[in-house]
């Protein structure tokens, strides 16, 4: 006995049919839009992995292959050669530690904004206003407020009776710190409210009525529901774990014992010097391939305290 189908089933299954074919004219649109893409993931991405890959190989001199730049990347990072790399490890985890509590700091912030806390208008303005002005001229005007004979220096002196401290020469990696904390802060803010403003207010009222403090519905109702957010932002501190730096360029320049991972190797290129590249590409294969399990692994961890909520 044969089967008929009703009409609106064909129709359903025709339709389906027609999704997934396209004319020539259709196919050629696709091919056009995806094309710069995939053209720059090609070049700019497959293509720099590849020759990336090569230099760490290759000697600069001799053109032979072999493990002579790893051979000068464990060197250099166990202070054998120079202290010059050490200092910078040492450092990136400084600022690594910083991006790290910024999240919990910028999530706090939120969640009173999001409360409509006592002062929330005056918090929001606060820690957007940097945001909406340029970088480089907050890095400016700070640099220009913290200088040695600057407002806030003199202030201190006049506070406390003592000189006036140079931070940048005389503590230049909490000096950094202090300017991307006035500007991290905000750039997170966003983020976080935007997950917060998802919540169903009606959760929120709901806990009212059972009476729960702040505290509990923070961590009962706004944590939980936000908690996706939580692990994708610090699984992104994580991937950038090697690659974490401050506002080296802007306000220091890498000097007075304030270089990074990331930026010694941004100096490496830019001063051209092409018998470095090959060492710098091996220190960089170093550091992605410890990355890669500390990723796995600290994305399992965090996914142990929390799961996907739907709402």
């Amino acid at each position: 006995m044969i089967k008929k189908t009703s009409p609106a089933t064909e129709e359903a299954l025709a339709l389906r049919r027609k999704k997934f074919k396209h004319t020539k004219s259709e196919w050629l649109c696709i091919i056009l839009l995806c094309a710069p893409a995939i053209i720059h993931l090609l070049v700019f991405w497959l293509g720099v992995q590849i020759e990336t890959f090569k230099l760490a190989f290759t000697d600069h001199y001799t053109q032979q292959t072999g493990w002579f730049n790893f051979k000068w990347a464990y060197e250099q990072l166990t202070g054998a050669a120079s202290a010059d790399i050490p200092l910078a490890v040492q450092n990136t985890f400084k600022f690594f530690a910083l991006g790290c509590l910024l999240i919990p700091i910028s999530m706090f912030f939120a969640y009173l904004i999001y409360r409509k806390s006592f002062g929330h208008g005056f918090m929001r303005v606060s820690l957007y206003l940097p945001g909406a002005i340029g970088g480089i001229m907050v890095s400016l005007l700070y640099a220009r407020l913290m200088i040695y004979d600057g407002p806030l220096m003199s202030l201190y002196s006049q506070l406390t009776g003592n000189d006036p401290v140079m931070l940048s020469s005389e503590n230049g990696i909490l000096y950094i710190m202090i300017h991307d904390v006035l500007i991290g802060v905000g750039a997170n803010l966003m983020i976080w409210l935007g997950g917060m403003s998802r919540i169903p207010y009606d959760l929120i009222e709901v806990g009212k009525l059972e009476g729960i403090g702040p505290f509990t519905e923070f961590r009962k109702v706004i944590l939980p529901l936000i908690w996706p957010t939580f692990v994708t932002m610090f699984t992104l501190q994580i991937i950038n774990i090697f690659g974490s730096s401050g506002s080296i360029l802007a306000l220091t320049g890498g000097a007075d014992g304030t270089n990074t991972l990331a930026f010694w190797m941004y100096n490496m290129v830019l001063q051209g010097l092409s018998q470095e590249y090959g060492n710098v590409s091996a220190l960089g294969l170093i550091f992605t391939v410890v990355t890669i399990p500390i990723v796995v692994i600290g994305r399992w961890f965090m996914n142990k305290f929390g799961e996907e909520v739907e709402y």
